[in-house]
């Protein structure tokens, strides 16, 4: 081709055609823009369609993040829903007539759980920018207050919890004047130096005074707000991935 537009200017400048010869170098100009034109064309949809394909990929991960995620919430609700009958059990019961020292001990709402969230697929969008190959405010929105605006507020809510529950821990570990039980079994436990009655005696003295109520009442709302949090979490998620799935379906 090059060869070719090379002969005809060479023919047009050997008979003398000046005017000829301008008019087909400017239409030769013209159609070299055109195909750079084309050629950038070409490659800003390549481009485009390789960032597109790597969206869909990374939204299809999210998906799965999410999924991740939904099972680790029902973890986190089944805990503050174990926590929070074990308070209401405590209030309500006095005698523990048929309840050993240890397993009293275990009903004490000493545990917290930390948010745990799954964001390999957003952290991979939100760095190189993708967001707006997404192709959806909406979607991008869902996304976003997921994984920045309501997590954060999540795990402002899980630092109070923590807070509150090392507080409480402190006040039960000095409050009990008691051998406490091994959190993990071990072959051949030592053996207590008070009697069975006289630890479980020492447990309901403590969780029967007014601060050790208190203390419970305060950590049963506690639980119950972190229940309710992680109850919400997972409805979004599970939302989250129905918007994902429609997206990924429409395109």
């Amino acid at each position: 081709m090059i060869k070719l537009f090379r002969n005809i200017r060479e023919k047009l400048l050997s008979e003398g055609k000046t005017n000829n010869y301008l008019k087909y170098a400017i239409g030769e100009i013209i159609l070299v823009v055109i195909g750079i034109l084309i050629a950038l064309q070409i490659n800003n949809w390549n481009q485009n369609r390789i960032e597109n394909n790597r969206a869909r990929k990374l939204l299809k991960n999210m998906v799965e993040d999410l999924a991740t995620d939904t099972l680790m919430l029902n973890r986190s609700i089944a805990n503050y829903e174990f926590q929070s009958n074990n308070c209401v059990k405590l209030l309500n019961d006095s005698l523990f007539v048929d309840t050993k020292a240890d397993s009293i001990f275990f009903m004490l709402p000493l545990n917290q759980m930390g948010l745990l969230l799954t964001t390999q697929a957003f952290d991979k969008i939100n760095n190189a920018s993708l967001t707006s190959l997404l192709g959806s405010s909406e979607l991008d929105q869902s996304i976003s207050e997921y994984y920045i605006t309501t997590a954060e507020y999540a795990e402002k809510q899980f630092t109070w919890e923590e807070q509150r529950t090392n507080k409480d821990e402190d006040f039960w570990l000095n409050a009990l004047e008691m051998e406490f039980p091994q959190f993990f079994k071990v072959k051949n436990n030592p053996n207590y130096i008070q009697s069975e009655p006289e630890r479980k005696q020492e447990l309901l003295r403590v969780i029967s005074s007014t601060e050790g109520r208190q203390r419970i009442r305060y950590a049963l709302d506690r639980k119950q707000i972190m229940l309710n949090t992680m109850k919400t979490r997972k409805e979004t998620a599970i939302d989250l991935i129905s918007q994902i799935k429609k997206h990924l379906s429409n395109e």
